[in-house]
């Protein structure tokens, strides 16, 4: 049975990145059912977040999300948030409620979040709105930045999950969104090898910011998991830097920010 057979979208790409948000909000939601309100006053991953928080964050996401798709169905402007301080408000007051209210507004914000998906026509699937870095992109790409938040932030939880637990698709995805934010933004260009993996993982339009000869600004290599947890702030472990030709270094300094 196909899972995103009652979504308006045609558009093969967007289809999947649909099935990769279900898929995710599985995994995230499947470490909630059984937290208490000890539990969820535990520390994340995330510096200076709580697990609540984490809880919070997602569910006020999908609510910032739907403000997007519902901007790409009636045309009219509706940010994701009125501002840093105000995303950050939201979660810090979403972190103080109990695991059951957190639990619950999680799993209806996301509920708001796919029934919106599920009504806006193919023809709107390529509306251009802002994310919340201000930067253009079609609606059809909020599937893929819902599904990325899913998986990342059930790791944070720790809870027992763990990046080897992500689809390897996906890290890499997420590993690829990273390098290209880095070539594009800061014009630092990353070379990774992953030792799990055949295929290079090189950034989307390094050959607009840099020749492909140059020699990259940082070498790394490790496995892909590691990888995702070095690029993405969350640790550098099993991350080690290499010169141009392969030879191994030193450990991998801490990556530069991502978003």
């Amino acid at each position: 049975m196909n899972a995103t057979r009652n979504y308006p979208a045609k558009d093969p790409h967007v289809l999947a990145d649909l099935a990769c948000v279900q898929a995710g909000e599985e995994f995230f939601t499947g470490f909630l059912h059984d937290l208490d309100d000890e539990d969820v006053r535990g520390p994340s991953l995330l510096p200076g977040w709580t697990r609540a928080h984490v809880i919070a964050h997602l569910g006020y996401n999908a609510l910032a999300i739907t403000r997007l798709v519902d901007w790409a169905s009636s045309g009219i402007e509706s940010p994701m948030y009125e501002s840093t301080e105000s995303r950050n408000d939201e979660i810090d007051r979403g972190a103080v409620l109990s695991a059951a209210c957190l639990r619950e507004h999680a799993e209806h914000s996301a509920g708001l979040l796919d029934a919106a998906w599920r009504s806006l026509p193919d023809e709107r699937w390529t509306y251009q709105v802002k994310n919340a870095q201000s930067l253009s992109i079609a609606i059809s790409d909020s599937v893929w930045l819902r599904a990325r938040e899913l998986w990342l932030h059930a790791i944070d939880l720790d809870l027992g999950g763990t990046a080897s637990d992500i689809p390897p698709t996906v890290s890499r995805r997420i590993l690829q969104d990273v390098l290209t934010t880095w070539a594009v933004r800061d014009r630092f260009i990353v070379d990774v090898k992953a030792t799990d993996i055949d295929d290079p993982i090189r950034p989307r339009g390094a050959q607009q910011t840099k020749n492909s000869t140059t020699v990259p600004d940082l070498s790394v290599t490790g496995a892909l998991a590691d990888l995702l947890m070095w690029a993405t702030g969350r640790g550098r472990h099993g991350v080690d830097q290499t010169d141009p030709f392969g030879r191994m270094k030193s450990r991998a300094p801490d990556a530069r920010r991502w978003l």
